[in-house]
C-alpha cells in the first residue's frame, strides 16, 4: 500500500500566467510543492497532474513523477478539480502497478506549506479517528458579514441565521477556514465520495503567511515579500 501525494500544476492559468512556474523566494510554485511532500517523510510517492511538458520537466528534476500528462479537456479553466484526481489515481495505479492506500493533495500555489505540515496531516490521520484532515488557517473576517450580490444590486447576508455573531475578532479564535495547504484522505474515500473533505475531518493548523494562496498578481507580490522579509 502506498501514500501518494498529488500535486496539480496545470499550465494555463489567466490570473498569473505561468503561475506554476513562477518564482517566489527563488524557487518556483512547483519546486516548492514538491519539495515539501518530498522532505516530509510520510510520502512514498510524488505524482504531478500537468498538461505542460514544462511543467513537467520542472517538477522532474525537483524529484517528482510526471509518467503521463493530463488530458487537454482536463485543464481548461472549467475543468472541475475532481475528474482531474480521479484521472491521475487511475492513471498512475495503471501505470505504476501500485495500489494507493492514501491520497496527499495539495495546492502548489500555497508556497509557505512546507514539509511540517504534511508530516503533522498525515500523522493525524494515522490516529484512525477521522476519514479526512484537512489545513486550516484563522478566519480573517466576521461570517455575518459575508454577502451576496443580486442581479438588482442588492445584497443579502450569505449566512442569514448564524449560529454566533462576534463583537470582536478576537472572539473568533475557534474559527477557521480552508486553508488548501495539504488534504490527506483514504484513496478509496475519495472514490467513494468524489470529494477530498469526508466527515469526521480532522485538521492541522496554519498561519495566516502560511496559507497565502497565489490566485492574483497581488498575491505574488505579497508572497515575494513573505519570502524576503522571513526567509520562506
Amino acid at each position: 500500500m502506498t501514500v501518494l501525494a498529488l500535486i496539480p500544476a496545470r499550465g494555463g492559468s489567466k490570473g498569473v500566467p505561468r503561475k506554476n512556474l513562477r518564482l517566489v523566494g527563488g524557487r518556483s510554485l512547483i519546486e516548492r510543492a514538491v519539495a515539501a511532500v518530498r522532505g516530509s517523510g510520510v510520502v512514498d510517492r510524488v505524482l504531478v497532474s500537468t498538461d505542460d511538458e514544462e511543467i513537467a520537466e520542472a517538477a522532474r528534476k525537483a524529484g517528482a513523477e510526471v509518467p503521463f500528462l493530463r488530458p487537454p479537456e482536463l485543464a481548461n479553466d472549467r475543468a472541475p478539480m475532481g475528474p482531474v484526481i480521479r484521472h491521475a489515481l487511475a492513471a498512475f495505479e495503471d501505470h505504476s502497478g501500485v495500489t494507493v492506500e492514501t491520497l496527499v493533495f495539495t495546492e502548489a500555489t500555497v508556497p509557505f506549506r512546507n514539509a511540517g505540515h504534511v508530516a503533522k496531516a498525515v500523522e493525524r490521520y494515522r490516529k484512525d479517528d477521522c476519514r479526512s484532515v484537512i489545513s486550516v488557517c484563522p478566519l480573517e473576517r466576521k461570517p455575518e458579514n459575508i454577502f451576496a450580490k443580486d442581479r438588482d444590486g442588492h445584497l443579502a447576508r450569505y449566512i442569514r441565521d448564524p449560529r454566533r455573531t462576534f463583537a470582536n475578532r478576537q472572539d473568533m479564535a475557534d474559527l477557521c477556514r480552508l486553508s488548501s495547504g495539504v488534504y490527506v484522505i483514504g484513496r478509496d474515500t475519495y472514490v467513494a465520495t468524489g470529494a477530498l473533505v469526508a466527515e469526521p475531518v480532522g485538521f492541522v493548523e496554519m498561519t495566516a503567511i502560511e496559507s497565502v494562496n497565489i490566485d492574483e498578481e497581488i498575491d505574488l507580490m505579497l508572497a515575494e515579500i513573505i519570502a524576503e522579509r522571513y526567509g520562506l
